[in-house]
């Protein structure tokens, strides 16, 4: 493991919504705490704002890597509903990978999140929840030929929209929104159907990089996401964010667990 674990004395892009399984589980496990990295202070931002300045002001910008304990803390329709900790890896520019660790260092949780595929496996049950990404990106967006791009001004905020370039009819995909002092990614939005599906926002920068991050899900569901002692831009091996393997586990859509954790009315 490159990361390691701390004392445990509690116990989630579609990003993460996977950890509210560890609400239901007990925690464990120690290690040492490490002294935290600060980056440099963010600098107002005072030339051009441009659909092409946007792009690369998405999520973690330029970071190429962080490694950070996490703490967790979970909602249902405003109600706390479970907390738990963790540790978490994220590679440029769309692998992260969480895990979660139980009374005497086991695993209770293993969460991958690619380009391609979304993976959440509970190791003490043998089962996988899997789907295709969401396609959320934390790093700067890069020019393809099936996305089309539109900025705004909402509010205090500049927005950037995200839309099927093949089919914009269908509403957009994405959007993103930056504070208008340092451009700093302060909310993301998924869109399915045109209905907000998901919201992502940021805060607690350091320097231009969010240590907070809660997620809101349509179905009342929220999580409250504290990076704890991050490193930046040290090397973590390609194979970490390697797909789980199926093997003899059961293999279940993610929406089974997306509704097994719907809040009930």
């Amino acid at each position: 493991m490159f990361i390691s674990s701390r004392c445990f004395s509690r116990g989630n892009a579609y990003l993460v919504v996977i950890c509210m399984l560890a609400a239901l589980l007990l925690t464990g496990g120690c290690a040492p705490k490490k002294g935290v990295v600060r980056q440099p202070e963010a600098e107002p931002y005072t030339g051009p704002v441009t659909t092409e300045v946007l792009k690369r002001s998405v999520g973690f910008r330029d970071i190429r890597t962080i490694k950070a304990l996490v703490d967790v803390k979970v909602f249902k329709k405003g109600e706390p509903a479970g907390s738990f900790n963790g540790v978490l890896g994220y590679k440029a520019p769309d692998a992260v990978k969480t895990s979660f660790f139980g009374p005497f260092g086991l695993t209770v949780m293993e969460m991958l999140a690619t380009k391609d595929v979304l993976q959440v496996y509970i190791p003490p049950k043998n089962i996988m929840y899997e789907m295709l990404s969401p396609g959320i990106s934390l790093s700067s967006l890069r020019n393809d030929n099936r996305s089309l791009y539109v900025m705004q001004e909402e509010g205090d905020f500049h927005a950037l929209y995200v839309y099927n370039a093949a089919d914009t009819t269908e509403g957009p995909l994405m959007k993103y929104l930056f504070d208008q002092t340092y451009l700093l990614n302060q909310k993301i939005v998924v869109y399915r159907s045109a209905e907000e599906a998901m919201t992502i926002s940021f805060g607690n920068f350091n320097g231009t990089v969010p240590e907070l991050a809660r997620l809101s899900f349509s179905n009342g569901t929220d999580m409250e996401i504290t990076f704890q002692e991050p490193e930046y831009d040290t090397e973590i091996p390609d194979a970490y964010f390697r797909e789980i393997e199926h093997g003899d586990k059961q293999i279940l859509p993610f929406q089974e667990l997306l509704k097994r954790f719907a809040p009930s009315r």
